[in-house]
């Protein structure tokens, strides 16, 4: 099945969407009923999964693209899609570079070990911490800690957030 998706720019490209890729990852994507943060939450879809885009908005909507895997149909923010050959998917959170993995969210915690550059990572919530700075709970390697916003992004993003 073919399907247009229209990039922020009003370009279209095609993608072709495909089988389920085995075995989702990690940092999933939340999926609205309408194309805002203000819209409910409805669903989380793990990165890996294999999503149809049925479109994606300018304006009001510019960006959101409109989605669908499986049963679960609604809009996620552009920046969590990625193209994999001829299918889209929800991007993969890596690592900018080698970063410092905190207990919390600020530089005055203690240091739980180092993610080396290009890891991929299981994001959770993000906060305000130190120095009005986002930072980010992630899960590598079995430790739970901090690390800056700044320093993470979605691999392959289609529109890099």
């Amino acid at each position: 099945m073919k399907t247009k998706l229209l990039r922020l720019a009003a370009a279209a490209a095609a993608f072709t969407a495909g089988a389920a890729l085995a075995a989702p990852v990690t940092s999933p994507a939340t999926v609205r009923s309408g194309p805002s943060k203000k819209w409910p939450v409805i669903a989380t879809l793990p990165a890996g999964t294999d999503v149809t885009v049925v479109d994606c908005g300018g304006g009001w909507k510019r960006d959101w693209c409109h989605v669908q895997a499986g049963a679960v149909d609604g809009y996620v923010d552009a920046g969590v899609l990625a193209g994999v050959g001829n299918n889209v998917e929800v991007a993969p959170v890596t690592t900018n570079d080698d970063v410092n993995l905190y207990k919390g969210p600020g530089p005055s915690y203690r240091v739980l070990g180092k993610i080396p550059e290009n890891t991929t990572v299981n994001q959770g919530a993000c906060v305000y911490g130190w120095g009005e700075t986002r930072w980010c709970q992630v899960n590598h390697a079995g430790k739970v800690g901090y690390v800056l916003e700044s320093q993470l992004s979605r691999q392959n993003a289609l529109f890099p957030m």
